[in-house]
């Protein structure tokens, strides 16, 4: 647990040279789960992740105490009805550290199953999507987040706006580290034309729930062509709006130049990212997105919403556009110009990639979070 059965601290060198006894509590669907997972496993440290979700983390131990078909927005009683069982692979594994990304989910079952040191994960919508909560619900999930927190040695979160939110409701900042989750920036390279001229083949790959809020995309693509604009583009995700996202594409008469992907496995995304020239993404809130730095690292122009984790990455009329939210009026505009803008374009290529290796990079953030970790275990987390 970072301490032996009398209390006394490991010695960091053999903690080290042996490797941690990592337990992840996430859900193997997200696609952070089995990066982190297969990180930790590589550098010789005895993983094993639990999850709600049942799909499998190859070349990883997994055990699976969800019920299926899983439905993330149903079945949330288990993440205080599997505590007894999450209890069990613990008493089994004796791991050193439990680390729960989503504080609102796999925290609280992680703080509620066991007493040593846990680091949880405001990923986004776990910390943020409060503020859409109003009167009883709203001071609910800030006392569960409160919580969580106050019962973890380290808090990880993967943008400011996170940051931010989780010291507004009485976090100790001495808890608190940022640290995106990046990209693998080898694979997300950009293709040999980059950038083309004119910028006319656009992509959205935001799930079609409401927190995204594609209809904002749609409704501005309708915009687009009813101004006699040419353009093709992708609207490559799934989600429960999908269908009724489509029904509104084909009330537009947007059907003969955007296509409805469904979901496209993580694997064919670089590809798909290198065919497009202008990324979209009108979300109302977000972590540091994966999706954004993937555009970015491919090369492509960011046009996207102004909201507090974003603004971070990308400068407005120098490498990308911002709009405000649910402003699909406006958005029409920027697209508009950031189809001709062959200025805005150059400069979005050469700085955006730049910045996302410099900041962004997947193997560099692994290693600082793993060095977090480490921490956390040894009992020097702020908390702790």
């Amino acid at each position: 647990m970072g301490r032996g059965a009398a209390g006394s601290r490991l010695d960091y060198r053999i903690w080290k040279a042996d490797g941690v006894r990592l337990l992840i509590v996430s859900h193997s669907v997200n696609p952070w789960t089995p990066h982190y997972a297969r990180y930790f496993a590589a550098r010789g440290d005895k993983t094993l992740v639990v999850s709600f979700s049942p799909e499998p983390i190859e070349g990883v131990d997994m055990e699976f105490i969800g019920v299926e078909p899983w439905d993330k927005h149903a079945n949330k009683h288990l993440y205080v009805t599997r505590v007894p069982r999450l209890r069990r692979i613990i008493r089994c594994f004796r791991p050193d550290l439990v680390y729960a990304p989503f504080i609102a989910s796999n925290g609280l079952t992680a703080v509620l199953a066991w007493k040593g040191p846990t680091v949880t994960s405001g990923r986004g919508g776990d910390v943020l999507e409060q503020e859409r909560r109003v009167g009883w619900r709203r001071g609910m999930r800030e006392k569960l987040i409160r919580f969580v927190c106050d019962r973890c040695v380290m808090i990880h979160t993967v943008s400011q706006e996170i940051e931010d939110e989780l010291l507004r409701l009485g976090v100790h900042a001495s808890k608190i580290f940022q640290i995106p989750v990046g990209i693998d920036s080898q694979r997300f390279t950009p293709a040999a034309d980059m950038p083309r001229h004119p910028a006319t083949r656009l992509i959205c790959v935001r799930k079609h729930e409401g927190i995204y809020d594609n209809i904002t995309v749609i409704e501005a693509l309708g915009r687009l062509k009813a101004a006699g604009r040419e353009f093709t583009g992708v609207m490559a995700s799934t989600g429960t709006l999908w269908a009724a996202h489509k029904r509104r594409a084909e009330e537009l008469g947007l059907l003969d130049r955007v296509r409805f992907t469904g979901e496209v496995p993580h694997e064919r995304v670089p590809e798909l990212l290198r065919q497009a020239d202008i990324y979209i993404s009108a979300t109302l809130s977000d972590g540091t997105s994966s999706a954004l730095l993937e555009a970015m690292s491919v090369g492509l122009l960011p046009v996207i919403s102004r909201i507090p984790a974003n603004t971070p990455w990308v400068e407005h009329g120098v490498t990308g556009l911002l709009f405000d939210t649910q402003r699909p009026d406006m958005l029409a505009e920027l697209l508009d110009r950031a189809i001709e803008d062959q200025e805005l374009q150059r400069r979005a290529f050469e700085g955006n990639r730049r910045l996302v290796c410099e900041r962004a990079d997947q193997n560099a953030n692994m290693k600082r979070l793993a060095d977090k970790l480490e921490s956390a275990a040894m009992g020097e987390g702020g908390g702790w």
